[in-house]
């Protein structure tokens, strides 16, 4: 195999670093590959067997397993039917057996170089992470060298019905082409269940996961009510998804939407239009009953369940806010407007985000374990006072 490079990372070191996240308001070049070529990167991470960052981890996820976490990177998948190639990273465990699948989808912005920390971390927990970038993706854009203006892309994702489509479609074909990933990654061979799949997303990536579950979309102009479901998806995770009247979403939108699913939020999310946290819970409210979860997290950003905030602060949060677009990012919460950076400058909001992205990280993964692995534990920590109690209130898990 092409360029193959060995890595090891200390396992402190794997939660202590981050690739910088580039979400739906802080465009920066990724590490995108420089060519749409079948060249691979191997990276592997050592053990991840040592305790937690924190004691909030480590309440569900102590008795769990965890491994050695390799990672193949500069794939492309090749989606003739749409002349489209599609840039992919995929962390797995370094293990004999299969494991189930989770596939990730990014914020507009970021591209399968981001939101490390969470896919290497649900890697060492036994899932094999597929991260795709989406055409939309200003990272890719910039690397292609396309002209591309923040704010223009803020407002494109708002009415670009196509490009919702493309994103669901996107996520359908890389379902479909598992068996070319293997034959690309021959450590993959014989490690994927395709029979247990969940998909998850942040931002534009949770409403994209919600497309692949079962929410309904009217089309500007078009279809109403049009579907994208993919049936052989088994749960979605929403971090800071959307509510009605964007982007095609109605009332009725979760009306069909039976999958199980986690939806996170927090007091200080926002969404593209200001909106508060309560939008951004209706998926939750309007979905019918039955294995669905909203998290609600005191403190918590748009970006605080990346683990952006986690590995930030100091003087260079406080720099990052006087680039252009931080007054959007005051829009989507944790801007200079409400304070967050001269808290950051004396430490106290860094520990808190530290924490938040726990929360996020076993919120997530016992809801994983719970519908992909069948973890009669993990479904019963889920319904319990658990996350409640270690977090002292900062954490609610609703269930419905």
């Amino acid at each position: 195999m092409k360029n193959k490079v060995l890595l090891k990372m200390p396992i402190a070191r794997c939660f202590a670093l981050l690739m910088p996240i580039v979400l739906l308001i802080s465009p920066t070049l990724t590490a995108c590959s420089s060519k749409l070529n079948n060249n691979h990167v191997f990276a592997q991470s050592s053990s991840t067997s040592q305790s937690e960052p924190s004691q909030i981890a480590s309440t569900y996820t102590s008795n769990q397993p965890s491994y050695n976490v390799a990672i193949a990177d500069n794939l492309i998948l090749r989606d003739l039917r749409r002349q489209r190639q599609i840039p992919i990273k995929v962390s797995y465990p370094e293990a004999q057996g299969k494991f189930p699948i989770i596939i990730f989808s990014h914020g507009t912005g970021a591209s399968k170089d981001d939101y490390a920390a969470l896919t290497r971390f649900w890697a060492s927990k036994g899932y094999i992470c597929i991260q795709p970038t989406h055409a939309d993706s200003i990272a890719l854009k910039k690397q292609q060298g396309e002209s591309t203006n923040l704010n223009e892309a803020v407002r494109e994702i708002l009415t670009d019905s196509q490009g919702w489509k493309d994103r669901a479609a996107d996520i359908s074909f890389i379902i479909s082409a598992l068996n070319r990933l293997e034959l690309k990654v021959p450590e993959l061979k014989g490690k994927m269940d395709e029979q247990r799949i969940g998909v998850g997303g942040h931002s534009y990536g949770a409403y994209t996961a919600q497309l692949i579950g079962g929410a309904t979309i009217d089309i500007p102009g078009g279809a109403k009510g049009q579907s994208f479901t993919d049936p052989q998806v088994r749960a979605i995770l929403l971090l800071s998804p959307q509510g009605s009247g964007q982007q095609g979403l109605t009332r009725n939108s979760w009306t069909n939407l039976k999958l199980p699913m986690m939806m996170m939020t927090g007091s200080r999310d926002r969404g593209a239009q200001g909106q508060g946290p309560e939008w951004k819970e209706e998926p939750f409210k309007y979905s019918p009953a039955g294995d669905k979860y909203l998290v609600f997290i005191e403190g918590a950003t748009h970006f605080s369940f990346s683990g952006r905030l986690a590995q930030g602060g100091g003087e260079a949060q406080t720099q990052a806010q006087r680039r252009p677009g931080w007054r959007l990012r005051e829009r989507f919460g944790g801007g200079q407007g409400d304070g967050l950076g001269v808290r950051r400058r004396f430490g106290g909001a860094q520990q808190q985000e530290e924490n938040i992205f726990n929360y996020v990280k076993v919120a997530s993964v016992s809801f994983w374990d719970a519908y992909l692995k069948q973890d009669t534990q993990a479904k019963n920590y889920l319904k319990s006072d658990g996350l409640k109690t270690d977090s002292n209130g900062d954490v609610s898990i609703s269930s419905k």
